[in-house]
């Protein structure tokens, strides 16, 4: 690869990555007591903004409002031009993807987190004990 062609992919990694991130962390900010609250294919429809079976909850719908000007964003990062029907579908898809198993990571590490420290209480249910004061007050 050669180096201007490295500086470009990186501009642009710089300029996707942090944006998907992002919208991930905001999302999952925002309606973390839904989506903790929902299956964890709650999302799926949300970022794609439809559903099969019906229609998409209010909070799906504020979700996909958030999502849907930042799907476009990053595919037109990619400056892609000419692309098919199907190739166009693949890349919107391939950006879905990424945005939904981002946010589903976020809810199951978040659950992990909780369940650890449920864990360790239960374990220690006298964990103010073992503490020890740090600096001076």
């Amino acid at each position: 690869m050669k180096k201007e062609n490295l500086e470009d992919v990186v501009k642009v990694a710089k300029i996707i990555g942090p944006l998907i991130d992002g919208t991930a962390n905001e999302i999952f900010t925002s309606y973390n007591t839904k989506l903790l609250a929902e299956p964890i294919t709650y999302i799926v429809p949300a970022v794609w903004g439809a559903r099969k079976d019906g229609e998409l909850t209010a909070t799906q719908k504020e979700i996909n409002k958030q999502v849907a000007p930042v799907i476009k964003k990053v595919f037109e990062s990619l400056q892609l031009r000419d692309l098919g029907g199907a190739q166009e579908f693949a890349l919107w898809f391939l950006i879905r993807g990424l945005i939904i198993a981002k946010i589903t990571y976020l809810i199951e590490a978040f659950k992990k987190l909780v369940n650890d420290k449920t864990d360790s209480e239960e374990q220690h249910p006298n964990i103010l004990y073992d503490l020890e004061p740090l600096g001076n007050a």
